[in-house]
C-alpha cells in the first residue's frame, strides 16, 4: 500500500507541474468550482481487516477476518459523493460507502472473543459491517479559472458491527459488538482541467492521535478524472485507498478492542453539477 501511495503523490505532483506549464480554457469555458455536484457509483476494493476483543484481565485472539472466516477480500459497493462550493475559495465535501460481509465456517482452532471462547469444530456465523462516512473542508490556496490547489480539513467517521455466533454439541454462544471511531484529517489536494471536458483531481489526508491510551491512524488518497459529456454531465473514474487504524477503543462494560482495515481499489461513477 505504501508504494500506491508513493505513486499517487508522484502523479500527483507531476499533475500540479502540468498543470503550471499548459492551461486549458474553452471559450466557452466552465468553471473548476460548480455551486454543486452529485456524484452516484460503484467502488470496487479489495479489503484487509484484522481485529481483537480483550477484556480487561485478558486479550483476545488477534483475527484476521479474510484468511480465519473466509470473508470477501475483494467487493462491489455502493458509493455517493457531493461537492457544495460555500465560497469562491472554500468547497465542501461529503461520501459515504456502506460495506457489510458475512460467512459461515467451522473452527479448526481456539478462539477467544471478549469474555467468550470458541473451540474448534465449532460451527461460527460471522458478521462484520462496516459504514464509511466522509465529510472535508477544502480551502483553495490557489483558485483560477480552470485550476485549483490547497489544504484540506476533514471528519471521519467509521462504524464497525460485529456478531459471532457459533454451535457446538447443542449448545451456542455469540458475542455482538458495535463501535464507532471519528477522526479528524488534515491534507492537500489539487484539481485541474486537462482539457475543456476532461477534469483530474487528487487528494492526501492524514491523521494521527493518541488520547487516553486510544490509538487512531488514519490515511486516505484518492486520484480522479472526469469526462463531462455535457456542461453538467459527466462520467469519471478513479482510484481510491483509506487505512483506518484504531488501537485500545473501549467498546462497552469491561471489553476493549483493536481494528486494522484497509481496504482500497477502483470506483466507477456519474456526475451532475449545477
Amino acid at each position: 500500500m505504501r508504494k500506491l501511495q508513493f505513486l499517487l503523490f508522484a502523479l500527483a505532483t507531476l499533475f500540479v507541474q502540468s498543470v503550471y506549464a499548459q492551461r486549458y480554457i474553452s471559450p466557452q469555458g466552465d468553471t473548476i468550482d460548480p455551486r454543486f455536484q452529485l456524484s452516484l457509483g460503484g467502488y470496487f476494493p479489495e479489503m484487509t481487516t484484522s481485529m481483537r476483543i480483550d477484556t480487561k484481565i485478558g486479550i483476545g485472539t488477534e483475527l484476521s477476518l479474510e484468511d480465519l472466516f473466509n470473508l470477501e477480500k475483494e467487493m462491489s459497493v455502493f458509493r455517493i459523493a457531493g461537492n457544495f462550493d460555500i465560497s469562491r475559495r472554500s468547497t465542501l465535501q461529503g461520501s459515504f460507502v456502506g460495506i457489510n460481509r458475512d460467512n459461515s465456517i467451522t473452527l479448526n482452532r481456539d478462539i477467544t472473543i471478549g469474555d467468550t471462547t470458541y473451540n474448534a469444530g465449532a460451527e461460527m456465523e460471522v458478521n462484520f459491517d462496516v459504514n464509511y462516512y466522509a465529510l472535508t473542508y477544502q480551502y483553495n490556496l490557489f483558485e483560477k479559472v480552470n485550476w485549483k490547489a490547497g489544504f484540506s480539513a476533514g471528519l471521519r467517521f467509521a462504524e464497525f458491527k460485529t456478531a459471532f455466533r457459533a454451535r457446538f454439541n447443542d449448545q451456542s454462544a455469540s458475542t455482538t459488538t458495535q463501535v464507532g471511531a471519528p477522526a479528524l484529517l488534515i491534507g492537500v489536494h489539487g484539481s485541474a482541467y486537462l482539457t475543456p471536458r476532461l477534469l483530474g483531481s487528487y487528494s492526501m489526508e492524514y491523521f494521527q492521535l493518541s488520547v487516553s491510551d486510544i490509538k487512531i491512524k488514519v490515511l486516505e488518497t484518492n486520484i480522479a478524472l472526469q469526462y463531462f459529456i455535457t456542461k453538467n454531465i459527466g462520467l469519471g473514474g478513479g482510484y481510491a485507498s483509506s487505512s483506518y487504524q484504531v488501537n485500545d477503543i473501549p467498546i462497552g462494560d469491561n471489553l476493549e478492542g483493536r481494528v486494522d482495515f484497509i481496504f482500497e481499489g477502483f470506483h466507477l461513477f456519474g456526475s451532475v453539477k449545477f
